[in-house]
């Protein structure tokens, strides 16, 4: 995969077949997210069977997010909808018949602590905010409020409390369910929504602690007391994400801007993974086709940094679901090609051994024109190190894990390479794992790859403090006092080491008078009766990767 920044689609009624998944797989879908909002465990566990069973079909494993609802607030159900006039003077609160004197203006609402959160003059806001109301007075059971902007109101349609510190929690008992659910069900991450303070994090994290599980907490930034709380959120966090749909609602869209490139910037400085989302292709919904302001918003993310960008009812609802996965791909993959510079690293916190090792990987991959970073990892921790250094060259994540497989599909620049090795034959698994990248077409002879792994201990946490520069090349066989090859050309001769020949046949292809020549079973050779025509201007000398030929010019 060329592209490095990843791409989170949620299924829904338009994407939940394993045929459409698989699909969204092949055109570029890393991470499925599943919006618990809607829909039942026993619906959720079909969709999670699909996915694992697309992921088997293609070849290609994804991330499967749990997305918790949190304290949604809410209109209760309602016989028809409501037409709201401006100025008018309405009810809202939780109870179950409307207040004398409002039986015809009464808006009822699922979040019962309303009236006892609530203060004079705070807003109401109703379906992302369309509507706006303000609280005139507090009374006993209900509020009464007056419309600002009105217009139709629907039910289930969500309620915005912007300027009223809500008493809910961020874990409610529905999301205590679904959180259960998800972890039986092994998904790789869990988010959690409506997030306010590092705390409501870590009530989670001791949740899933208390389960015997160690699954990755996102946490959801659309509530403004979390934008207040961030650095100590993201501390909290394993990975965040920027929900610019309640968050436009609460804050304002004229602050989300600011606030998304803030968050992007924090998350970056400490390696922590960063989603941005919310209506990002949102005319795709309807159009085979983004508007160029949508497209605009994608590359812009990309180049603030973000390491993954998000659809939701573009691909869970929509009627082009494939096509703005595709779309997706294409905007990041072109962003990409202009990228945003890398911070120096001397200000780097590289106190850790395995955040060292991961930046002089990267450096080495860099300086040595490797054609791939190939981390070899048991927990996925050293590559998340290396994807928050952005290295210039492709990181490959080497283990045996099909849980750490998924869990880096969300990782920025890393592609994830699940190698099952012969447990008694550990200490030989690099040149088992060339042999099966050369059979994938991801390596060819002359290629270079750096390779980070334990001090020995392959597939082993925490022991990642080696790097080796490994060229690519075929087994040499019955090597000999015979394994130079010399020829005289006109006032000098060629040397050609058949021990440190890689094959990779870069001389046969640069030289013009067909000097070098190549076979599978004796490998590369020298044709005695074209050699005299070398012209010495060194164009296979400074072609090969291994330094195995050398011309000596007699003449100089």
């Amino acid at each position: 995969m060329s592209r490095r920044a990843k791409i989170v689609g949620t299924l829904g009624p338009s994407s939940n077949s394993v045929q459409i998944i698989e699909k969204l797989i092949l055109e570029g879908l890393n991470v499925a997210r599943m919006n618990m909002s809607h829909g039942t465990h026993e619906s959720h566990k079909k969709v999670l069977e699909n996915i694992r069973q697309a992921s088997r079909n293609t070849g290609y494993e994804v991330a499967v997010l749990c997305d918790l609802q949190g304290p949604k607030i809410r209109v209760d159900k309602l016989e028809e909808n409501l037409k709201l006039q401006n100025d008018e003077i309405w009810a809202i609160g939780s109870l179950k018949k409307a207040p004398k004197g409002f039986e015809d203006k009464y808006i009822p609402t699922t979040y019962k602590n309303l009236v006892s959160d609530a203060r004079e003059g705070a807003r109401v806001l109703f379906d992302d905010g369309l509507l706006e109301a303000v609280v005139e007075k507090k009374r006993k059971d209900f509020l009464e409020v007056k419309i600002i902007e009105g217009g139709l109101l629907k039910s289930n349609k969500g309620i915005n409390l912007p300027d009223i510190k809500v008493s809910a929690p961020s874990l409610t008992e529905k999301d205590k369910e679904d959180l259960i659910f998800g972890l039986k069900n092994d998904v790789d991450y869990i988010a959690l929504s409506f997030v306010r303070t590092a705390d409501d994090v870590k009530q989670v994290k001791y949740l899933i602690h208390k389960l015997r599980k160690s699954t990755p907490i996102i946490a959801k930034i659309e509530k403004p007391e979390a934008v207040d709380n961030i650095e100590e959120i993201i501390e909290a966090a394993d990975c965040i994400m920027i929900a610019r749909g309640d968050m436009g609602v609460e804050v304002g869209n004229h602050l989300v801007p600011h606030i998304q490139k803030k968050i992007i910037n924090l998350c970056n400085s400490v390696g922590k993974p960063v989603i941005t989302a919310t209506q990002m292709l949102e005319s795709m919904t309807t159009n085979a086709r983004p508007t160029r302001a949508e497209a605009n918003d994608v590359a812009n993310a990309i180049w603030d940094g973000t390491d993954a960008v998000m659809l939701s009812g573009e691909t869970a609802s929509g009627d082009y679901p494939i096509q703005a996965i595709k779309m997706m791909s294409k905007i990041v993959e072109e962003a990409e090609k202009n990228p945003k510079e890398r911070p120096l690293l001397r200000n780097t916190d590289l106190r850790s051994i395995s955040a060292s090792l991961q930046v002089a990987s990267s450096l080495v991959a860099e300086k040595t024109d490797a054609r791939w970073v190939i981390s070899i990892t048991q927990s996925g921790n050293s590559c998340l190190k290396m994807s928050r250094f952005r290295s210039k060259k492709r990181v490959l994540g080497v283990t045996n894990s099909l849980r750490v497989i998924r869990k880096m599909c969300l990782y920025w620049g890393i592609t994830p390479y699940f190698f099952e090795s012969d447990p008694e034959s550990l200490s030989n698994l690099p040149d088992q794992m060339i042999e099966k990248l050369k059979k994938s077409n991801l390596v060819a002879n002359g290629d270079k790859v750096v390779i980070t792994h334990g001090d020995g201990k392959y597939f082993k946490q925490g022991t990642s403090n080696s790097i080796r520069v490994e060229i690519i090349k075929e087994p040499q066989k019955n090597i000999s006092e015979d394994q130079f090859i010399e020829e005289k050309i006109d006032s000098g001769r060629i040397i050609l080491d058949t021990a440190v020949c890689a094959s990779c046949q870069n001389c046969v292809q640069v030289c013009p008078h067909n000097i070098w020549t190549y076979d599978k079973k004796s490998g590369t050779g020298i044709d005695q009766t074209k050699a005299m025509s070398c012209t010495k201007d060194m164009e296979c000398v400074s072609k090969c990767p291994t330094g195995a030929i050398e011309i000596i010019d007699t003449d100089l």
